[in-house]
């Protein structure tokens, strides 16, 4: 009986230690690579720089400056039929996660270890 109460404390003491050091492990992978990131206020007052264009008196195009062609849209005006493509091609479950998408992740990583295939995890959020 005292052998098979020592095994378990044993077994739950390897336990321990592994929980203890896979969160250090886990803090100083966060830390480190949460470092350089900008801060989350910076989004969102984020312009994404537009195009300049000059107009002439009467309303007509003259010219357009940037060095990106871009041109400020807010979300509201975009086709639904657009918006739901995007999703559709870049995170299905947009709508089913909160920013992280732990199925994704665990699905990329079993398909890139189990194949040559790479596939990614990142949802729209990871990316902003």
């Amino acid at each position: 009986m005292r052998f098979i109460l020592r095994f378990f404390g044993f077994l739950f003491s390897i336990g321990a230690m592994a929980v203890v050091v896979g969160a250090a492990a886990g803090g100083y992978f966060f830390w480190k690579y949460s470092r350089d990131l900008p801060d989350h206020a910076a989004l969102a007052n984020y312009e994404p720089p537009v195009m300049t264009r000059v107009h002439a008196a009467d309303g007509s195009l003259l010219a357009e400056y940037a060095r990106e062609r871009r041109l400020y849209l807010p979300i509201q005006a975009m086709p639904k039929i657009v918006i739901a493509a995007f999703l559709s091609a870049e995170d299905k479950n947009f709508y089913k996660h909160g920013g992280i998408d732990p199925e994704g992740i665990v699905r990329a990583a079993l398909t890139n270890a189990s194949s040559g295939k790479k596939q990614g995890a990142s949802t729209i959020t990871q990316q902003v």
